[in-house]
Formats: C-alpha cells, structure tokens, sequence
C-alpha cells in the first residue's frame, strides 16, 4: 500500500433528488421498486414535514401528500450524476474515483500543499459542493474504504495514519461495513455489532465462518491489502442536461440550475488547466422546438462568475416561446489560457481581463450584432479596405500600410477653408473591374487650428480638395 496516500470519501444518498431539485421546501420524493412496491428512497424536507419517510409505500405517501411530486430511480442516470460530479472534483486533485452507487473518492495527499492542509480542502470541497446544491457526508482517511466507512458514518475526524484505523474505527458499527447482506446478517446474529468486535476475531476464525472475502476487506479496510482504485478520465467535451421538476414559464427561475451548471463547467476547465471560448446553451420545450444560444467570449474564460453573467445576461433578454422543461449545455471550444506576467502593481492584466468582460457582457446584452471591431481588407480603396468582425477576429494592421486615421467618412465632403499639406502623395488607382474605379491622390493636410485631415484630389486636373478622413 501506498502510505502517502490520503482520501477524502463524498457519500452522496441523495444525489439524483438534489440534482433536480434545490428548493428543500417542494414535496418531492425519488421512488423505486421493491418486491413489487413503490417505495420511497429519498424525499425533501417539505415531504418529511408531511410525515413522509424512506421506505414508506408510495400511495401511503400520496395519503399523507396528494400534490407529492414523484421522480422514479434511475440507476443509469445515477452513475451519470456521479460521474458529472466527479468530473467536478478534478479541479481538486487529479486522482479522482467513482464508486457507484453514491460514493465519490478523492485523493488530496498531493494537494495538502497547495489548499494549506487538508482540513482547508475539506472545507473548500463540502462548501463548493454545497454551492451546487449537493448534499454530501464525508470521511478521511489513508485507505479508500476507510473514507468510504467514516463518509457512510458522517464521522468528520479525519484519521491520517494507517496505524490509528483500528482504534478510530472500533466503535463504529459493523453494519455500516461495505460486506454484503448475508455476512452482515451472520454478524449480527454472532453477537457482532460493531467494528472493533468484529477486528478481535482472529483472520483463520473469520474465513472459516464467512469465507475469505471478508478477511480480504478488513485488509484492504485497514490497509494491509492494497485496494484496486480506478481514476476517472474527463471526456473530451463538456456536456450536461437536467430536466426540470415543473415547468417553468420566467428565466429568473433558472438562476440556480444554471449557477449550477456554469459551475461545474468552470471546474471542468480548471482541471484541464484550460478556458473556454464559447458554449451552446439550449432550453427544452415539451410542445415546442428547443431554443438554442450561442454565447461567445472574446477572451478563453474559466471564471465561474463571468460564464454565469454572460448567460444570465442572454437569458434575460430571451423571449420564451413556451414554458422550459429542461436544459442543456455543450462545451467543445477550448484553448489556453492566457498568463502575461503581471507588472509591480498587477494593472495591466487586470485591465486587459476587464475589457473582454465587458465586451462579453455588452455582447450578451445587446446581441452579437450590435457589437464589432474593424478589421482590414486586401484592397487600397478606402471605402472597400475595411470590415466588420466580431470583437475577437479583428486583425492587427501592418505597419508597412500607410497611415490611415480612425475616423472616415462615409461619403468625402469638399474642403472650404485652406488646408497644408505636410505629407507626402499617395496615389491610389484601382477598381477599374467594378463600378467604384477611383484615381486619386491622397495626403495628410492640416488647418490653422492643428486639425489633421486625410485628403485628396481627383486626377482629372481638378484643384479641388476633399476630406476622406479626421486623425484624432
């Protein structure tokens, strides 16, 4: 066994029940089939204030709550969740370990370092965790089935040696082992309930009684067997869907689920080390075609707060066509994110990461199209040597072009008062192909006041000047 090792263990019972629902106070219950019965398997509070408990029969549940509203188990999309929180917790540590039904290790022996003691990273991860809705109980310890032992307990001591297992579980009880049913019965009927009782019979008298499966998990328990741990890979997109308990007919109503989702995206792009340039947001309707929103970023982002804004923002200028029953995200444009080193006084990055926040933020706001930046075209007409371009494909002009000013005029006015010319001609002749054939020659001329002026005159022989262009 690896000694160095240290997990923390995230029991989540609750999972499929906290992913659809935040609001503690609806009645809703999950449901699953036991010997042919409806059962209740988890419920909010405002289902257990009305007297509804685990393992009650679903109609004795309607009896106490007629309006309960009833979401049926579903094993595949539990393992989905999981892994969705898994995915989550890679921003934590890169040794990440699904243990289905509704376990979740984590590794932090090498990242005690970084987040200043593993009872800070604790902290962090239940507060996080929490933040997105999720109600975990969690355990610490040097194995993963002791984590996973003190998670199913709530037991929040950590134990960080090996050699304090068998004294820092003792008085737990030993139906909270990880055996299977036939051997937990067989221990209770020896007059074995707790852990400690359970470590005082001897290996030979354990394997004679219940077979050599149980020895092997007290070992692999106590950590004098190794323990086969699987970590888990991140997919190579960003991809999440959650359906809606009820429908809703206001975007304000999806604060927390796209909090939720923005979330577990800026924790799947810390874990690659990475940012992202834009994402599909869709909203799902029962009687209607999906809305789907393309956001983009002018800058790759991984902040949490920023990729929620600039949804929030979208979302609030959206018209519903019909009430949302669902939502989905797909992320796929990823890229590095940029690091310049910080001046003395930290100022030049942070007006640089302000500017394309801002720019997203008007972009979510007003709409793609009413934002753009310029960018240069292969052609000398000045008319035809620019463009319009989203914010962030704007090209750098080349310093061999000649100068141009920033303001030009749409159509060239007739000078009336005398002007200088203080630089030299630039002859422009060109477009005989189509209808906008020009001959001219430009310069820069300035008047009395100092006003800069880019100008020119026609080559039919004409003396006329006329203003194309102001430099500020």
């Amino acid at each position: 066994m690896n000694t160095t090792q240290l997990w923390i263990s995230l029991y989540l019972p609750n999972l499929q029940l906290d992913s659809i629902n935040p609001d503690q106070a609806t009645p809703i219950a999950i449901t699953e089939r036991v010997k042919n019965q409806q059962r209740i398997v988890s419920c909010t509070k405002g289902a257990t204030d009305l007297g509804i408990t685990r393992s009650m029969v679903l109609n004795g549940a309607y009896a106490l709550c007629p309006a309960l509203t009833v979401v049926e188990y579903d094993e595949e999309h539990q393992a989905t969740l999981l892994r969705q929180v898994g995915e989550w917790a890679m921003q934590f540590s890169s040794i990440v370990s699904v243990h289905p039904p509704d376990h979740l290790l984590i590794e932090i022996a090498g990242s005690k370092k970084l987040f200043a003691g593993f009872e800070t990273l604790a902290g962090l991860i239940e507060q996080e965790l929490a933040t997105l809705g999720f109600g975990a109980q969690m355990g610490i310890a040097p194995t993963p089935l002791a984590a996973n032992l003190l998670a199913r307990a709530n037991n929040r001591i950590g134990i960080t040696r090996a050699a304090r297992l068998p004294t820092g579980l003792k008085e737990l009880p030993a139906t909270l082992l990880d055996l299977d049913e036939q051997t937990k019965e067989g221990l209770r009927r020896s007059g074995i309930h707790t852990i400690g009782a359970l470590l005082n019979v001897s290996p030979a008298s354990l394997t004679r009684r219940f077979g050599p499966a149980c020895v092997k998990y007290l070992d692999c328990l106590l950590g004098k067997h190794p323990y086969p741990v699987k970590p888990l890979r991140s997919s190579e997109i960003f991809e999440r869907s959650l359906d809606l308990p009820v429908e809703v007919h206001d975007t304000n109503a999806l604060q927390f689920a796209t909090q939720r989702m923005t979330s577990e995206l800026s924790a799947f792009l810390i874990a690659r080390d990475a940012g992202v340039n834009g994402y599909r947001f869709t909203l799902r309707h029962e009687r209607h075609p999906k809305t789907t929103l393309q956001l983009r970023f002018l800058q790759a982002t991984s902040q949490p707060k920023h990729l929620h804004q600039v949804l929030s923002e979208r979302l609030a200028q959206t018209v519903l066509p019909a009430p949302v029953s669902g939502l989905g995200m797909v992320a796929d444009m990823f890229s590095d994110i940029e690091r310049d080193a910080a001046d003395l006084f930290h100022k030049s990055q942070r007006q640089q990461k302000s500017l394309g926040e801002v720019i997203d933020k008007l972009c979510s706001r007003l709409g793609t199209d009413a934002l753009h930046a310029l960018s240069t075209v292969d052609d000398h007409r000045p008319e035809k040597a620019w463009k319009k371009t989203f914010p962030d494909c704007f090209e750098q002009n080349d310093d061999l072009w000649p100068q141009r000013p920033l303001w030009m005029l749409e159509t060239p006015k007739l000078a009336k008062h005398r002007l200088h010319r203080i630089s030299g001609i630039e002859r422009i002749e060109t477009g005989w192909w189509d209808e906008t054939d020009v001959r001219r020659d430009y310069f820069i001329a300035n008047d009395k006041n100092g006003t800069r002026y880019w100008v020119f005159k026609e080559r039919d022989g004409s003396d006329e000047i006329y203003i194309h262009g102001l430099f500020a």
